[in-house]
């Protein structure tokens, strides 16, 4: 998620800017954890495609919470800088369609947690055997 080249999203950008100022503070982390925690209990999940976002977003927090309390580390921190970036992206209440706007405030959102979670696929199907296993 570090590096030089930026995108065409501005908010993008300072998502990921600010997983990797979070990523190596536990506190924070668990802060950011529990704010999307509380925001995926007030949203309403009837349609389809945004009940994906919610069980998506759901496995997301299992997988940093994992990482961070150290039981499961099986995972490049590249890779865990994306999730915590998707979260923080996530969280924001003003990005490229700001939340407040009935539905369509969360299309960018599911954009980007689905993009992460499709370019991270075999990581987070890794983590979800890991789970399968340890439940």
């Amino acid at each position: 998620m570090t590096g030089t080249t930026q995108s065409k999203n501005e908010f993008l950008d300072k998502a990921k800017e600010k997983a990797s100022t979070i990523a190596g503070d536990k506190e924070k982390v668990d802060e950011l954890l529990s704010a999307t925690r509380e925001k995926l209990s007030n949203l309403k999940f009837e349609n389809s495609k945004i009940s994906k976002l919610g069980h998506t977003l759901r496995t997301m927090i299992r997988l940093v919470q994992a990482y961070i309390n150290g039981s499961y580390r099986e995972i490049p921190w590249k890779s865990l800088l994306a999730l915590i970036g998707g979260l923080v992206y996530f969280m924001m209440p003003v990005d490229l369609v700001p939340d407040f706007i009935p539905f369509t405030g969360l299309l960018d959102d599911f954009t980007v947690i689905m993009f992460i979670s499709g370019a991270l696929r075999q990581d987070i199907q890794d983590f979800l055997d890991w789970e399968g296993i340890t439940k």
